[in-house]
């Protein structure tokens, strides 16, 4: 499977405005949030950006969680594979994603083999590579993050920073009922 796939999106600029005035307006705290990960209420979100359902309406596609992703400094996130049972969510850029990249990389099974699953917030199990050196790994892809991507999050992956990136760096994540594996098929 592909690492990503970047989406055609005809109303971007409507959806990062009316998600960013709902963040600004009903969710200011979340400019400061210290989580990676910020599970949102579909509901309110929704309501607020009605642009983000007409966008999964075009591409026949039901929403069954939204998280914003929210980082407020320069430090990458380090490698990682996220829990199951998702693999493919659909990332989309909100604000100050230019010069930012997601990077997938394979994982030898030498290494897969001696990592311990953690548990993240959520009680869920997810694998964190910390300490790796990137230079032995197989890079499989990497995307600068300034449209939809459909995102493989089973595949180990990272977000790194470059010059000139901006904060706070805020993507909205979304999983689906059906999720939308025929994008990442090769």
């Amino acid at each position: 499977m592909k690492p990503y796939y970047i989406l055609p999106c005809y109303n971007l600029i409507d959806i990062q405005k009316e998600v960013y005035n709902w963040i600004k307006n009903k969710n200011k705290n979340l400019l400061n949030s210290k989580s990676l990960w910020n599970k949102i209420d579909i509901v309110e979100l929704l309501t607020a950006a009605p642009s983000i359902k007409k966008y999964f309406l075009f591409l026949n596609l039901k929403l069954k969680e939204v998280a914003l992703t929210i980082l407020t400094d320069n430090k990458d996130v380090t490698l990682h594979i996220d829990e199951l049972p998702v693999t493919a969510k659909i990332n989309i850029p909100i604000l100050n994603t230019k010069n930012t990249f997601n990077q997938w990389y394979k994982i030898p099974k030498e290494i897969m083999s001696k990592t311990n699953p953690s548990l993240n917030e959520f009680g869920k199990n997810y694998y964190f590579f910390k300490n790796l050196d990137f230079s032995k790994l197989n890079l499989l892809g990497e995307v600068e993050c300034t449209k939809p991507i459909v995102f493989n999050s089973q595949l180990a992956h990272n977000i790194i920073f470059k010059k000139k990136c901006k904060f706070p760096r805020i993507v909205l994540s979304c999983t689906f009922f059906k999720e939308p594996l025929n994008y990442l098929q090769d």
